[in-house]
């Protein structure tokens, strides 16, 4: 058989062994790599294939890696790889940690990946997670292999640099759709059949039964920080006092409640998803609404490297999302902060990967609404809620 037909005769056989995986493995694309000593994977659901080294292998083997490989994409092992902050050899150490935490949940009639770590190889019993075998299992000695940015998050020398289109291979936005119908399928196949693994059961559910109602969390912060400057009440002369009769000859003020202006800076870098920030921007526009804050009374801005000009919108969907570069959101911060009227409130939509302003900012609150899976942390002076996956009503939040 050619190359591609012994990819093609793998992936069916993987498909049909593994029928919950099959969305995730006929999304990756198949690269052809020198020197990967096998197979690999980077983080845009691209598999790369040494020939020359599997050309003898059986389609249940690469079947097998194909599984493999796809387990880390969908575990996000890359992303939380960064989270540790691996160093030297603690990497293919971790490697071999997140391939115990794979390999446990493949079928024990099926022929094991190459060179790939059991739980007892790390002297440590099965159904832990990566992290536990990091920490506690015991170093392998001898062969150890090396599966790529998927694994890991470092791109290695054979990977191709991040896809600039569809055909390139999946982006962000993707993979996390990917996710959430790999998991749907494990769950459906254990009622019809009783029979996915513990471990990917424990992910699927993780992923799709949440514990917390983003958008109740979101509208409770939008709307205290707005409640609390409505709350703020100042002198106005341009309506007489109610008091006036008692002194009138003496000019009083009224007392007014504010209206809160609010300036909504959306990120749009090459980073971001387009489908997350409408929507994002859809229940920002709602609570602002419900929250008796005017049309008028909220701007747009979008934001990459450069700022775009204030957008007086009646909705979101009449924003226009302009961008695609690089990220850095503190010149759309400092822009809405110097537009007029000022802003009583800053609302900052996105995936957390930008420089932010050294310092906070004086009588304007800011509110940063961060998408997407593991975001960083902004200043502390910034209140923020995070929302890992916005393709459900309910997923996992954070506030910081």
């Amino acid at each position: 058989m050619t190359p591609a037909e012994r990819l093609a005769s793998a992936r069916l056989w993987a498909a049909y062994h593994y029928p919950y995986m099959a969305s995730a493995l006929f999304a990756v694309r198949f690269v052809s790599a020198e020197n990967v000593g096998g197979v690999a994977a980077d983080e845009h659901f691209r598999i790369y294939v040494d020939h020359a080294q599997t050309s003898s292998w059986t389609s249940e083997l690469l079947g097998v890696e194909m599984v493999h490989q796809v387990g880390h994409l969908l575990r996000g092992h890359a992303s939380r790889a960064r989270e540790i902050g691996l160093v030297g050899d603690d990497l293919l150490h971790w490697v071999d940690s997140v391939d115990a935490e794979i390999n446990d949940d493949l079928s024990n009639t099926h022929a094991a990946p190459v060179d790939s770590a059991l739980p007892v190889d790390l002297g440590l019993a099965p159904s832990l997670f990566a992290e536990e075998y990091f920490v506690n299992g015991e170093r392998r000695a001898g062969t150890q292999r090396d599966c790529g940015s998927a694994a890991h998050g470092d791109p290695r020398q054979w990977e191709e640099p991040p896809p600039s289109s569809d055909i390139d291979g999946i982006r962000k936005g993707e993979t996390d759709l990917i996710r959430r119908r790999v998991a749907s399928e494990i769950l459906s196949h254990e009622q019809r059949h009783g029979s996915s693994p513990a471990g990917l059961l424990r992910w699927a559910n993780s992923l799709l039964n949440s514990r917390v109602d983003w958008r109740r969390e979101l509208g409770a912060t939008l709307r205290r920080g707005v409640a609390e400057i409505s709350g703020a009440v100042d002198y106005s002369y341009r309506r007489p006092s109610r008091r006036a009769g008692c002194s009138p000859d003496v000019v009083l003020p009224s007392l007014r409640h504010r209206v809160p202006r609010v300036s909504v800076v959306c990120d749009t870098s090459a980073s971001m998803n387009e489908n997350l920030l409408t929507e994002a921007l859809t229940e920002i526009d709602g609570l602002l609404a419900a929250s008796g804050v005017r049309l008028d009374a909220v701007s747009v801005f979008t934001c990459d490297a450069e700022a775009g000009p204030a957008q007086l919108v009646r909705s979101a969907s009449e924003i226009t999302l302009v961008g695609g570069g690089g990220t850095d959101l503190t010149v759309g911060i400092d822009a809405a902060v110097q537009s007029s009227p000022r802003p009583d409130l800053v609302v900052v939509i996105t995936d957390g990967w930008t420089p932010w302003p050294t310092s906070t900012l004086r009588t304007i609150r800011v509110l940063a609404v961060l998408l997407g899976e593991n975001p960083p942390a902004p200043p502390g002076w910034v209140q923020a809620v995070a929302i890992k996956d916005m393709a459900s009503p309910t997923v996992e939040v954070e506030t910081h």
